[in-house]
């Protein structure tokens, strides 16, 4: 009796001193609010798209999948890099559907694509937005992340006229954004070329080099106050008094070029003819991905479904358990269990049966617990389970967080066995119950 004693009183040190911990990668504030989380559905932070490609190149292939994109979640005052402290990153299909946060204020980011100098069909999205996190309470009502098109397009046309008159094989168009790439159209590429937006650095600046009716032409076309999510198609021809003509000013070949800023928020046709007057709401279903979900004015509920008992996911360098085997014991496992209810009056029951060979109903009262736990009326059990950071007195909250990551090196101590860990959760909604099985060698 008194190895376990002295193993349970190590166990109830440990806890506290990984109360902060077991949160990483978010730093705990000093603050009052320390030490305490709250729960955030993840299905509210969906991207909702912009300006998309217009009408007259879509179609829905061409739109990114809500699915695909990056997000990532961040102290408010922590930059969005998710390698920083502070910070974790998802991609949004893999992300669970709950996430447990220290109490604070947060940001979040999405994005779609890479951010490139310069680069040919190569569209970057970009968004982001805030929450709070507030102690035992659910969010789910995140403002709109309106991820748009966040580098700048562009087309280069050549006019029949210009085609007509060009000879050889070395014509091309360079274009410069600013200071951050470099494009060449021939006239047979059909592509757009994306550049990265800087600020102060907004001229786009369009060369043609080539040879036009046997004489070398070289022609500068500028335009200034370049923005981002803006198309810019660009089209060269030669000069005269009909535009469908070539022609020649006292014989000296001319060309010139006109700048179009095209429309970005056209609506895109959709199937069998149907039009989506919304792309930025578009989101595959998780089935086959061709219907469009909800849109701003069909908010999608709060489900109210039976309590929901998910594994956390682990911060880099731990593992998460997996509540549909048997989970190894070792160091750097990451054992937290999220506990989330729906329900308007939250949690009415909440209680763990312990099964495990080593740690008997007898072993357990020698340290003030029982095999039995209950969580909502724990009773006198309540000051041995804060001791060992367990939660108590759960009654009406509808997140909880059940954390035993600094029990397992303790585990080990007591040497080869099976130790399982039954929680009933129930509330108006109805009842859930997992078994989280843990094997130490």
């Amino acid at each position: 009796m008194k190895l376990y004693k002295g193993i349970f009183c190590s166990l109830a040190t440990a806890a506290l001193l990984t109360g902060c911990a077991n949160e990483a990668p978010f730093v705990e504030p000093t603050t009052p609010d320390a030490g305490l989380t709250g729960t955030l559905m993840t299905r509210c932070l969906a991207p909702k798209l912009t300006n998309v490609e217009g009408v007259e190149t879509s179609t829905r292939a061409d739109v990114p999948s809500t699915d695909d994109f990056t997000v990532v979640i961040s102290r408010k005052n922590n930059t969005r890099d998710a390698s920083s402290a502070g910070s974790v990153e998802y991609t949004y299909s893999e992300m669970p559907e709950v996430l447990t946060l220290p109490v604070g204020d947060y940001k979040v980011y999405a994005h779609h694509g890479e951010d490139l100098s310069a680069a040919w069909d190569s569209p970057y999205y970009y968004g982001e937005s805030e929450f709070g996190i507030d102690a035992n309470k659910i969010t789910d009502d995140v403002d709109p992340i309106v991820a748009k098109l966040s580098n700048i397009r562009v087309t280069i046309v050549f006019h029949p006229s210009l085609l007509s008159a060009m000879s050889g094989d070395a014509n091309k168009v360079q274009v410069n954004v600013g200071n951050q790439g470099v494009m060449n159209f021939v006239p047979t590429e059909t592509r757009s070329a994306y550049f990265k937006y800087v600020n102060q650095s907004q001229t786009l600046a369009a060369t043609f080099d080539g040879i036009v009716d046997g004489a070398h032409v070289v022609e500068t076309k500028t335009h200034d106050n370049v923005a981002p999510g803006n198309h810019y198609r660009i089209t060269f021809r030669m000069y005269g008094i009909d535009d469908d003509k070539p022609g020649t000013v006292d014989g000296k070949v001319t060309v010139d070029a006109s700048v179009e800023q095209v429309d970005m928020n056209h609506t895109i046709p959709g199937e069998q003819g149907e039009i989506i007057t919304n792309p930025e709401d578009w989101r595959p279903s998780q089935g086959n991905g061709d219907e469009p979900g909800p849109g701003p004015d069909d908010p999608t509920p709060v489900e109210q479904t039976v309590p929901q008992i998910t594994a956390a996911p682990a911060p880099s360098g731990m593992t998460a358990i997996n509540l549909d085997e048997v989970n190894e014991v070792t160091d750097n496992i990451y054992c937290v269990l999220n506990v989330v209810s729906t329900a308007e009056e939250g949690i009415e029951e909440f209680n763990v049966v312990i099964d495990s060979g080593k740690l008997t109903p007898d072993e357990l009262a020698g340290v003030g617990l029982s095999d039995k736990l209950d969580l909502v009326n724990p009773g006198e059990l309540e000051g041995a389970l804060n001791g060992l950071g367990l939660p108590a007195n759960v009654g009406g909250m509808k997140s909880v967080t059940f954390n035993i990551t600094g029990f397992m090196p303790m585990l080990g101590i007591l040497g080869e066995g099976d130790h399982n860990f039954t929680l009933t959760v129930k509330d108006a909604n109805g009842e859930s119950t997992v078994t989280l099985r843990l094997h130490t060698n």
